[in-house]
């Protein structure tokens, strides 16, 4: 019994070169974090009250608006000039290591880690660009006062994450190519 294949149906993705598909991952997947950051930041600016909480399904996460005018943790609040221009230089920083390392072939890991820390710079950074203050909207249900008042956003989490898989990476030296 013969197999018959089924034509392919003709689209860009199945004409695009495998080494364009291979670059166009990462810049997507930038454009997906940043994207998504953003769009739950706008929600929270458009729908929540300040010091409105919203408990998420699960029940041990809110979603609430709190503007950080500094860095993390409130951090040089009162310099606002000082936090914009040293946001703006590692933001510069992080997002070239980035491009410069979608231009290296292999190094999964180090493009992964990269590219999650580049769109936490971008998202945060856009967040001072555009309103003067990064918009901070998931907090934690928690007996623990500290953990209760925190308040962070998807970008801060990417770079967290970014900078493990990058020290990961480090660690497997290598082996993780």
């Amino acid at each position: 019994m013969k197999i018959r294949k089924h034509p392919q149906k003709k689209s860009l993705w199945n004409i695009l070169p495998r080494a364009v598909k291979k670059r166009i991952w990462m810049p997507g997947l930038f454009a997906l974090l940043l994207g998504t950051d953003e769009a739950l930041k706008q929600y929270a600016q458009e729908y929540l009250e300040p010091g409105e909480e919203r408990v998420l399904p699960g029940g041990k996460l809110l979603y609430r608006k709190v503007y950080n005018p500094g860095f993390a943790f409130g951090t040089f609040a009162q310099h606002p000039e000082a936090v914009w221009n040293l946001s703006l230089a590692a933001g510069v920083v992080v997002i070239g290591d980035w491009v410069r390392n979608l231009c290296r072939k292999g190094h999964l890991l180090a493009k992964t880690g990269t590219t999650l820390t580049a769109a936490g710079a971008a998202g945060n950074l856009l967040d001072r660009l555009l309103r003067g203050k990064v918009v901070d909207y998931i907090g934690f249900r928690s007996e623990h006062a500290f953990l209760a008042k925190l308040t962070a956003n998807l970008a801060d989490f990417y770079l967290a994450a970014g900078a493990l898989l990058m020290t990961l990476r480090k660690i497997l030296g290598s082996a993780g190519k």
